[in-house]
């Protein structure tokens, strides 16, 4: 087998990836490897879709755990999402995701609504979910014709037990088929949470590696843009099934148990 290419930088989803899931229980030997990193002389970057924690709680439940993670290191889809609202002056919100995130919000100037005129509906994760939380929202996009934002659309995650909780992609498709315009997406797998995670990092497509362990909702796209992909079986998926729902041009370069076992894949996809 031969071994992978060399990359100036990496790109870095973190549940399932460096930590087991929401309880920051860290995948064996991704304290050494990350850690690592900085004298192999590897630029990173962590970008996440994590909508449960604040950025400076997650930097600091990493750090906890044992990562040398700095806030600049940090791509979050909350704090993109924010940038994003604050760009477009759209400041009142009625917020779907976790109840303990409002004072968050506000605390980045937002005012935060129980429903009917508002700008925008956000979702993030919240397995507390009801509906009458949902029809809150109606009149919200029916009737004041707010925008549907969505940090991202992922259908599932995995929770602080490890089991399989809804995510806001399961509740969006629902809202999009009231909502006057489709869903904005914040984070993964839109482009532009990649591009900043690009600008952040400072390398080409071509010169950065995108590791996951989702190959659908995170790699497809950062191949697409011309990075290389590696997915790692630490997370989500125990095998590479999976893949089988992608267009095998869509498949990552690598395929391998643990972020720790890059310099010795698994699998490198199309080697002979």
């Amino acid at each position: 087998m031969a071994r992978p290419k060399k990359y100036e930088s990496y790109l870095i989803d973190i549940e399932g990836v460096l930590v087991r899931d929401k309880r920051y229980e860290p995948v064996p030997g991704s304290l050494e490897w990350f850690n690592g990193l900085q004298a192999q002389g590897v630029r990173r970057v962590l970008v996440s879709n994590n909508t449960s924690h604040t950025p400076e709680a997650l930097v600091a439940d990493l750090v906890w755990a044992g990562f040398a993670v700095e806030p600049e290191m940090l791509v979050s889809a909350l704090a993109a999402g924010a940038a994003l609202l604050e760009s477009w002056g759209k400041k009142k919100l009625l917020w779907l995701g976790m109840d303990h995130l409002a004072r968050w919000w506000r605390k980045q100037g937002f005012t935060l609504v129980d429903g009917g005129d508002c700008d925008a509906v956000v979702l993030g994760i919240n397995p507390d979910l009801t509906i009458a939380d949902i029809d809150r929202a109606l009149p919200s996009l029916v009737d004041h014709d707010a925008e549907l934002v969505a940090l991202h659309r992922n259908f599932f995650y995995l929770d602080g037990k490890g089991e399989r909780r809804f995510g806001p992609g399961f509740y969006c498709g629902g809202f999009e088929t009231v909502a006057r315009n489709p869903a904005v997406v914040v984070g993964k797998p839109r482009e532009r949470i990649y591009r900043e995670a690009l600008k952040r990092v400072g390398s080409r497509p071509e010169d950065t590696l995108f590791i996951s362990d989702d190959p659908v909702s995170d790699l497809v796209t950062a191949r697409r843009m011309g990075m290389g992909t590696a997915f790692v079986l630490s997370g989500k998926y125990s095998d590479h099934e999976i893949l089988g729902r992608l267009d095998q041009e869509d498949w990552p370069d690598i395929i391998t148990d643990r972020p720790a076992s890059l310099e010795n894949p698994d699998r490198i996809v199309g080697d002979n």
